[in-house]
């Protein structure tokens, strides 16, 4: 696998941490950033049994980020800078939202990378003031993120 994706997971298995299952957070239980329900689209495209997120190996996480976030959201044809913003956004938004963080960065501004999804966390508390308890760890992720992409 290559060099930058190896970088870019260690950045994301550093923010996304162990087993949660916070009762506000809607991708419901979750390990090292990994829902239940995208381990278990991925056992079954392997033809393995289902068994519960808490077990998930390092092997199977890094498979995963692989295949449906870094592959799906193209990041290996992309600048290093944005392959990172766009796994990391991939991650934690989904592959489909990367289209739209690009688009307002105009495909070639960082800063306006962060700042559309910076407004998105924004929008999804304004939907929904329950999120409002992830503000602080949504925003600490964005300037973690702004500093790594300024050293790569």
């Amino acid at each position: 696998m290559e060099k930058l994706f190896k970088k870019a997971l260690k950045f994301v298995l550093s923010l996304e941490g162990c087993y949660v299952n916070h009762p506000l957070d809607k991708g419901g239980a979750t390990n090292k950033g990994i829902t239940q329900k995208t381990y278990n689209k991925w056992l079954k495209a392997n033809c393995l049994e289902s068994k519960d997120i808490k077990n998930i190996t390092d092997k199977e996480v890094e498979a995963i980020y692989y295949q449906y976030y870094w592959l799906e959201a193209n990041c290996h044809n992309m600048t290093d800078k944005f392959a990172v913003l766009c796994f990391d956004s991939a991650v934690n938004h989904g592959v489909g939202r990367v289209q739209k963080f690009l688009k307002a960065a105009e495909y070639k501004y960082p800063d306006k990378f962060l700042e559309a999804r910076k407004n998105f966390y924004l929008k999804i508390i304004e939907n929904n003031p329950s999120q409002k308890v992830f503000l602080k760890g949504w925003m600490n992720r964005l300037k973690k993120l702004k500093k790594f992409i300024e050293i790569i």
